[in-house]
């Protein structure tokens, strides 16, 4: 097992600011776009956090604090797996950021901020591609599926089998009159997927069987039936979980070697947040980089607006999704632009357009409220809809970072190009291009997806052209008419 520390350094006066009781975590979100988990609590805490590879998953220690409610679980997509929060111990939250097997980060590249000692963020470095280690093969008999963990038992069936959980680490399955097939019997296997580290098979007596898995603390309980096609299904609670990865049994870890020959750790050095005005609210955005000096940029095309395509006989339905919202700003830019200020707007106007000319449409939000990502998929799901078309606002660490991009995950790109092409059209803003990616929100819609990038609210140009409502009316605009268009062409 590989891991490294991430050793939160800071100085006495910020600590100084921490109550003696128990603190409690008001509030996280995983900002999927930006790579970045932030989290508030209701009084000052001292994070802690490390690294672990195989697989890689970044562990944030809250000391001192209390989750209050049970394990909370955010499925992201891409490279980074999911996040999930739990209460380790009585008195320790943790918070995980899992990525997807065979994906991995620069330990030294993790940048963990304190607004104030009860806000965090945690910036994680882009992931990239791990060397593959072979997996430890499981038998013909035992297989991880798509929904849980099967064992074969060539159509026995059992009386009452009994689940119960020992403590807070191992689950035990009882299975009277069964007897388990050779190739598992007093065996182990690893898992390391949906919070189980390993799985082990005993034969307790000609007329008693026992599974008993090894899981994580936060890992829900597990229930065991009879498969109709003869075997045993063993299924988390609540259904399949994003738990998808667990630390590795204990006799298979491995200290990781570096040129100096001992544990690797990092170091990061977190800057000392401004102490708590017990006045001000919890939670409030990172101050924002002081502006740069002002910069003319190219307007947009003179040539006048071309009429919008009207689709009145269309049928067609179409989920508008300002992203972020509530307590998730999302980025933040120059002059302390919020990124879900400038979406919401132009999100708002996007669907009036649209109804204008015929096209009915929804809005996963109307207002500032936050909606997970989980629900935004759900909503568009369960509604029917059309096509899906997620708008955001773009961030980067320098202001020479301008221009328009939209996303696509699989059937959405006819939709990207006609929205994209629409823009720099009307717009002028620089044509940053149509990419493939698997945000979320694209992923798990069951209908063609985009995801509009306007701008950055961290560019010198852009973020001027974003603060103005015109221009918003625009941008709205512009990103309808590439609608109309993919619609009008029967796409």
């Amino acid at each position: 097992m590989r891991i490294h520390l991430l050793v939160l350094t800071a100085l006495s006066a910020l600590f100084s600011t921490l109550p003696a009781q128990a603190a409690k975590l008001v509030d996280w979100q995983f900002n999927a776009n930006h790579n970045q988990l932030n989290f508030v609590t209701d009084a000052g805490v001292r994070p802690t956090a490390k690294l672990i590879a195989n697989p890689s998953r970044l562990i944030v220690d809250l000391p001192g604090t209390q989750l209050g409610k049970p394990t909370a679980n955010q499925a992201v997509g891409g490279a980074v797996k999911s996040v999930r929060v739990g209460q380790v111990d009585a008195d320790t939250t943790r918070l995980v950021v899992e990525l997807e097997a065979g994906y991995a980060i620069n330990p030294q590249e993790v940048q963990i901020v304190g607004a104030n000692p009860a806000q965090w963020s945690v910036k994680l470095p882009t992931p990239y591609r791990a060397a593959t280690v072979p997996s430890i093969a499981s038998s013909p008999d035992f297989q991880i599926t798509q929904n849980g963990l099967y064992v074969r038992l060539d159509g026995q069936q059992a009386g009452q089998i009994e689940v119960r959980r020992n403590d807070s680490n191992e689950i035990e399955v009882d299975l009277p009159d069964i007897t388990l097939p050779a190739s598992l019997t007093s065996r182990a296997i690893a898992v390391s997927r949906y919070g189980v580290s390993d799985i082990q098979f005993t034969q307790v007596s000609s007329s008693l069987a026992r599974v008993t898995m090894r899981v994580m603390p936060e890992s829900p309980n597990w229930t065991a039936t009879f498969s109709r096609f003869g075997g045993l299904v063993l299924v988390p609670q609540g259904g399949m979980v994003v738990l998808r990865n667990s630390t590795p049994a204990p006799e298979l870890a491995v200290p990781i070697s570096t040129n100096g020959g001992s544990n690797s750790t990092a170091v990061v050095t977190i800057p000392v947040p401004p102490p708590l005005n017990p006045s001000a609210p919890i939670a409030r955005p990172i101050p924002a980089p002081r502006p740069a000096p002002p910069t003319v940029s190219p307007p947009p095309s003179s040539t006048p607006s071309a009429p919008l395509p009207s689709v009145r006989n269309s049928r067609v339905v179409v989920m508008v999704d300002p992203g972020h919202g509530g307590q998730d700003s999302g980025a933040v830019g120059i002059n302390g632009l919020r990124e879900k200020d400038v979406i919401l707007p132009i999100s708002q106007e996007v669907a009036k357009i649209l109804e204008r000319q015929g096209v009915s449409t929804r809005l996963t939000r109307s207002d500032d409220t936050f909606v997970s990502l989980n629900g935004r998929t759900k909503m568009a799901n369960q509604a029917g809809v059309d096509l899906f078309v997620s708008i955001h606002a773009n961030s980067a660490d320098t202001r020479n970072a301008n221009g328009v991009e939209t996303y696509y995950y699989s059937a959405g790109s006819g939709l990207a190009q006609e929205i994209q092409k629409s823009v720099i059209r009307r717009t002028g803003m620089t044509n940053r291009g149509v990419r493939q990616a698997n945000f979320y929100v694209m992923k798990y819609s069951s209908m063609p997806a985009v995801l509009v990038e306007v701008g950055f609210v961290t560019g010198s140009s852009d973020s001027a052209k974003l603060s103005d409502p015109s221009f918003r009316r625009q941008m709205a605009e512009a990103i309808a008419e590439g609608i109309l268009n993919y619609i009008a062409r029967g796409n």
